[in-house]
């Protein structure tokens, strides 16, 4: 009989024969059959956060840099420019209009001379002229933290996580920007106390989603009772863990709000306490309620696995929530695309009872997906990587908009499984007379266990 040492290597063999290939593999990546791989941006590789599409523009934001591509075609993104000095630490969505775009940062903004100067160096809000893409100019900052942003009416007003509420009217024509408020404060004098805040994001011209517990919609119209210095609040919904993320799409007009929550540096995805969260909004499109109601249904991360099967064994960052976009079809329910870091982007069926389901995956190795953006058009989605830079990714399956017409053509999804498929006929003939032949030398799966402990 061989010695154990001499049998690891005919057991790791079998043992690869041993576990199926994913539905897809190209590369160092598996995906889902509906889903396409079309290639990698890496030039933004290092701490890639945010992006944004304006038009045929994709604007990225990372730990180094900013990045702007023409989209025209979105499958091959051409970069137009950047910038890679002066930029701060992190920026996880990016408020621009094409024109003036801006940097939130609470983590570090050493970088930055203004804001260091001004006794900011854990943070501060950049602006950033973005109209030539090939010659970027900060033109102001204001010195206070903030981990994220948005901007509201054309980017003449934005709104930061920690309240800063920033008039930045004239900006790209030399008027300093200049904090008139907070609307934290704003919403608690008016009966809201605003928790554990992280985003906020502008849902149509001047009506605002926060993610905070509770989350609210607040709008800063006239029409509203509101104004860019003193929202006015519109709706609540009661969140029982950390809102990372909320959308309401078809600009508020739908009756799904979307919620993510978030929980990093959980290796183990059953360790995990953060969900994916479908709220109702019929009573408050009806006049009936001034409260969402939900959660209507909720589901973790996608988990742990074999890799094989779309799941990572594990990870470092975590498998969490995080960033997610609804496709353009959304109506009344449909398709989002969701990141969860190494549980790489999962593309989820929103039912219309507001039922969440799996129906498609992609996962790299080595990735950390921040942010999935559509790209508008051709079914494209960007998987903005903090260690990857982007990957870029066609979206080939149903789009399960209730009562849309049916779709022809389109690839099946998952329905909430992720099997790995069976080896063909001839990784099976293979791995058979592999393990035939072990077996007459002596080969146990018990041996092949105290090998692998031995070496």
């Amino acid at each position: 009989m061989r010695s154990l040492r001499a049998l690891l290597p005919a057991c790791i063999a079998v043992l690869a024969f041993a576990a199926p290939a994913s539905a897809v593999t190209v590369q160092d990546a598996v995906m889902s059959k509906n889903v396409e791989y079309l290639g990698s941006i890496q030039q933004d590789v290092g701490l890639t956060t945010g992006a944004k599409v304006i038009g045929d523009r994709l604007f990225v934001t990372s730990g180094k840099n900013i990045s702007i591509y023409d989209i025209s075609d979105p499958a091959t993104p051409k970069p137009l420019g950047g910038m890679k000095v002066n930029v701060a630490w992190e920026n996880e969505e990016v408020p621009t209009n094409g024109k003036v775009l801006a940097v939130a940062s609470d983590f570090y903004s050493v970088g930055v001379p203004e804001c260091v100067a001004a006794m900011a160096p854990d943070g501060c809000v950049q602006f950033f002229d973005v109209r030539d893409p090939a010659n970027i100019k900060q033109v102001g900052t204001i010195p206070i933290a903030n981990h994220t942003a948005e901007c509201a009416l054309d980017c003449q007003y934005f709104y930061g996580k920690a309240g800063t509420i920033i008039d930045a009217r004239g900006i790209l024509d030399g008027t300093p920007p200049k904090v008139i408020g907070n609307w934290i404060d704003e919403l608690r004098a008016q009966g809201v106390d605003e928790q554990s805040c992280h985003h906020i994001r502008e849902i149509r011209p001047g009506v605002l989603l926060t993610a905070c517990q509770p989350f609210a919609a607040i709008s800063i119209n006239a029409a509203d009772g509101g104004s860019p210095a003193h929202p006015k609040v519109l709706y609540t919904g009661a969140a029982a863990k950390f809102v990372h993320s909320a959308r309401w799409p078809r600009q508020g007009t739908d009756k799904f709000v979307l919620i993510g929550g978030e929980e990093n540096f959980t290796g183990r995805c059953e360790r995990n306490n953060s969900e994916f969260s479908v709220y109702s909004a019929e009573k408050v499109l009806a006049g009936q309620s001034k409260s969402f109601e939900g959660p209507l249904a909720q589901v973790p991360p996608a988990g742990n696995g074999v890799y094989a099967d779309g799941k990572p064994v594990a990870g470092a960052l975590g498998c969490s929530v995080h960033w997610f976009q609804a496709h353009p079809t959304f109506r009344n329910g449909g398709l989002v695309a969701l990141s969860e870091y190494e549980d790489g982007v999962r593309f989820l069926q929103i039912g219309a009872d507001g039922s969440i389901k799996e129906q498609g995956y992609f996962l790299s190795l080595g990735s950390s997906s921040s942010s999935a953006k559509w790209a508008g058009k051709d079914d494209v989605l960007y998987s903005i990587d903090y260690q990857r830079g982007i990957d870029i990714l066609r979206y080939r399956g149903e789009h399960y908009a209730p009562g849309a017409p049916p779709e022809s053509g389109r690839i099946p999804g998952t329905n909430g499984e992720t099997p790995p498929i069976a080896p063909t006929a001839a990784q099976v003939a293979q791995r058979t007379a592999l393990a035939q032949r072990l077996k007459a030398d002596g080969w146990s799966p018990g041996l092949c266990y105290l090998a692998a402990q031995r070496i």
